[in-house]
């Protein structure tokens, strides 16, 4: 039988426990032929069903263990247990606090009605952004699910009670073949969407101070408020350093980052220095 990966003829081909399809010994393990069913390492329930079926390979025991224990590191180091919609459950909540320790001053003339609606705005534009990483890989054809991470989720949470925020606990992890080119659109569908959400919002805060401006601008406030948190979540990720998407995106299209970041710092000065300072 010929491998699946590089062609070659094998006696006894190994069979992968999570694709499916057989291997050489040079390509047996799930990280050496690229396994699209590779997720499935990161859920025990599903290793523990595998593990039960009868195998005569000994090999395959070996792959299960050397598995085991990288989730054991795995789960220590960046929470990778749990579904997606719990992670993402989570992400919102340390993201809704961080939202609330930015707000809580206004609350005197904004009202507890109008911070949850900003608060639950700024939560949404986070799940739209890790979404929009999310869909834009999934397109190209690959796996991608949100995670927590610990070292990002400790510093989201430090954050609250420091002056300077921090909103990433987590973010969309991609298993599969990805170019350099495909990263960087993943990269920028997150920053594009929370820009795009600030522009859409302009003509809005506009029409809004026009009708109630007069009478009551706490709806205008708030209005412009969500825009700015929108801008800043984009501007934020489009810094090319360390993790954050803006490496990414430069690294790979250097006229593509600067535009991206060109449409941000417009639409902030637009938001901080153009528009009414609605009190």
């Amino acid at each position: 039988m010929r491998c699946s990966r590089c062609g070659a003829e094998e006696v006894l081909p190994f069979k992968c426990a999570y694709c499916g399809d057989y291997f050489c010994s040079k390509h047996r393990l799930p990280e050496t032929h690229e396994c699209k069913a590779l997720y499935l390492a990161r859920n025990i329930v599903e290793i523990e069903r595998r593990e039960s079926r009868p195998s005569g390979s000994s090999s395959r025991h070996a792959t299960m263990l050397a598995v085991k224990t990288e989730m054991i590191f795995s789960r220590l180091t960046a929470m990778e247990r749990g579904s997606e919609v719990l992670h993402l459950a989570a992400g919102s909540c340390i993201v809704a606090g961080v939202a609330f320790s930015m707000i809580y001053s206004l609350a005197a003339w904004m009202g507890a009605s109008l911070i949850a609606i900003v608060v639950a705005s700024v939560v949404a534009s986070f799940l739209a952004h890790e979404l929009a990483h999310k869909i834009e890989a999934m397109r190209q054809g690959h796996w991608a699910r949100f995670r927590l991470n610990l070292f990002g989720s400790i510093i989201s949470l430090l954050s609250i009670l420091l002056p300077i925020k921090f909103l990433a606990p987590g973010a969309v992890v991609i298993f599969g073949q990805v170019t350099q080119r495909g990263v960087a659109r993943v990269a920028a569908a997150g920053p594009i969407v929370n820009l795009v959400v600030a522009a859409i919002l302009l003509p809005f805060i506009y029409i809004s101070y026009a009708l109630l401006g007069l009478l009551d601008a706490t709806f205008s406030n708030a209005l412009l408020l969500i825009g700015h948190l929108n801008i800043l979540m984009g501007l934020i990720n489009l810094i090319p350093l360390g993790p954050l998407d803006g490496l990414k995106i430069i690294t790979t299209s250097f006229r593509a980052w600067a535009s991206y970041m060109s449409v941000a710092i417009i639409l902030y000065i637009v938001y901080h220095f153009r528009l009414p300072i609605l009190v």
